[in-house]
């Protein structure tokens, strides 16, 4: 089956806007599961101990950003078709590359997907994708025969996080949207954009990890000792015996020279006490 997209009559199509039918969609979302990228990341090297690694979905996917932001409200409404046909070349250019790093098909599926919904999103939300109907000409609904991508992005992350080494190219693709603005079904809920932010730091940390950037760890888990600390089985009985009659025989002495120190001050205090005495009653004697 081929990438490109073939933009075919409704009566030709039986009312599809593609020739990309839901039976198609199901046979490459069931191989999804329990297939691999093929592409391997061996293009890396290494610059102040941080790798750098190529990724085939974002390379091929660097002209819809471009395109994407070069965009602006001034465009004029005659130009929508011209718009989205740059888009629908774009897409297909996309395939083309992908299928160039020998990405296998079912991956290349689930990121154009992503693709698509991401560029109906941002360019939904401007004044000039509002003004001119995108949302009812959507990429998604052109390529996918959908319009709920928004909620499903996160179905799809959520999936692919469950394995992230095996799908570690795509979740970085997803991580670059969500930073370039994308918010999907986070958008219109109360706290969505602190849920977002939670999320995308989430799928950060995890994409690092992956990446062989594990956080800091500031100490390691160790098993208790089995081996119970026995004084007894460190020194014999007659070496401890010596041990405690030496402690006694210190303390006795400390205490003897400070009793014996404290009874001769009371003694001196005593016998001055006995002379003031004795020279009073002499005195009185007289």
């Amino acid at each position: 089956m081929s990438n490109k997209t073939i933009l075919v009559t409704s009566e030709e199509n039986d009312g599809y806007i593609t020739n990309y039918t839901a039976t198609d969609v199901e046979k490459t979302y069931t191989k999804l599961k329990n297939k691999a990228s093929y592409f391997k990341r061996n293009r890396s090297f290494n610059i102040n101990d941080f790798e750098i690694s190529f990724n085939p979905f974002i390379s091929a996917s660097i002209p819809i950003f471009n395109y994407i932001y070069s965009l602006d409200d001034s465009t004029d409404y005659l130009e929508i078709n011209k718009v989205r046909e740059n888009f629908v070349d774009k897409i297909n250019h996309f395939n083309d590359k992908a299928n160039e790093y020998e990405v296998i098909e079912t991956e290349i599926l689930v990121t154009r997907y992503i693709l698509c919904t991401f560029v109906d999103e941002i360019v939904n939300s401007t004044h000039f994708g509002k003004q001119h109907d995108w949302a009812n000409n959507s990429l998604l609904s052109l390529f996918h025969n959908e319009t709920y991508g928004g909620e499903n992005f996160f179905h799809l992350l959520d999936k692919f996080l469950k394995t992230p080494a095996k799908y570690i190219h795509i979740l970085e693709l997803m991580y670059v949207c969500l930073a370039l603005g994308f918010e999907g079904k986070y958008r219109v809920m109360s706290k969505g954009k602190i849920e977002l932010n939670i999320l995308k730091e989430s799928l950060f940390k995890q994409i690092m990890i992956v990446q062989g950037r594990e956080p800091l760890t500031f100490y390691t888990k160790q098993e208790a000792s089995k081996q119970k600390f026995r004084l007894f089985d460190k020194l014999s009985y007659p070496l401890l015996i010596l041990i405690i009659f030496t402690l006694l025989t210190i303390i006795y002495t400390t205490l003897s020279i400070s009793l014996s120190s404290q009874n001769n001050d009371f003694i001196n205090i005593l016998q001055e006490d006995i002379k003031q005495i004795n020279f009073i009653n002499n005195k009185d004697l007289k």
